[in-house]
């Protein structure tokens, strides 16, 4: 554990939790300022994803690929799935991270309901994210094209982590930048269930499987 963990119950091994705007969720006051933030990013998130989505299938799906393009798709489906800063966060807490009460003394708000909707809320960004990602990836003709494509949805991904830097470099109003803060110093415990350390392995290689799974019906279907 880090600094905060001399309070802590010693048998428990406490890790950071993420920087993001979702853990200011976390620790908000219901109906705070960083309560409504937190959700007015994931809205914005999931509505450029939409729009994003609804271009991208409005694309008319690419016949007799190129080799190359094909082989670039196949390598980079595993990178696309590990470049979702947002799902692989959301696997790494399921398995690793658990709720415990004692968060409360420092942040009185944190409940356990809204550390789930709050992990539930960045699991359907990660899966939107990886969604779009797909699809621009299937609908891809040639190689370069493909990666500039990526390289421009990287961006859209760190939004609710640029979101929490500006509040917490003060950029907005000091309520949001002392919640802000608390995300970056606050811990939670590990979980110490030995195949729940490993779910993050399951869910990563079952993620990566149903997208190649997708690949090979589009592809060769």
């Amino acid at each position: 554990g880090g600094s905060t963990s001399e309070h802590h119950d010693r048998s428990l091994e406490w890790v950071d939790i993420n920087d993001d705007v979702y853990n200011m969720f976390f620790l908000s006051r219901l109906g705070g300022q960083a309560f409504w933030y937190g959700i007015y990013i994931f809205v914005l998130k999931l509505t450029l994803y939409v729009f994003l989505a609804m271009d991208a299938l409005d694309i008319e799906q690419p016949k007799n690929v190129s080799e190359q393009v094909l082989v670039t798709q196949f390598f980079m489906l595993p990178v696309a799935v590990a470049m979702q800063d947002d799902l692989i966060a959301t696997y790494y807490l399921v398995a690793n991270i658990k709720y415990t009460e004692l968060i409360q003394k420092e942040c009185p708000h944190a409940s356990n309901v809204k550390f789930h909707v709050a992990n539930f809320c960045r699991g359907v960004d990660g899966m939107f994210s990886l969604f779009v990602n797909f699809i621009i990836l299937m609908k891809a003709t040639e190689v370069l094209s493909l990666f500039l494509n990526f390289a421009a949805l990287q961006f859209l991904q760190t939004i609710d982590n640029i979101a929490l830097r500006l509040c917490a470099d003060g950029y907005l109003t000091e309520r949001l930048e002392l919640v802000a803060n608390q995300v970056m110093t606050i811990q939670l415990p590990n979980k110490n269930n030995t195949f729940l350390r490993s779910l993050d392995s399951i869910l990563f290689m079952s993620t990566f499987t149903a997208l190649l799974i997708g690949w090979g019906l589009i592809s060769f279907g």
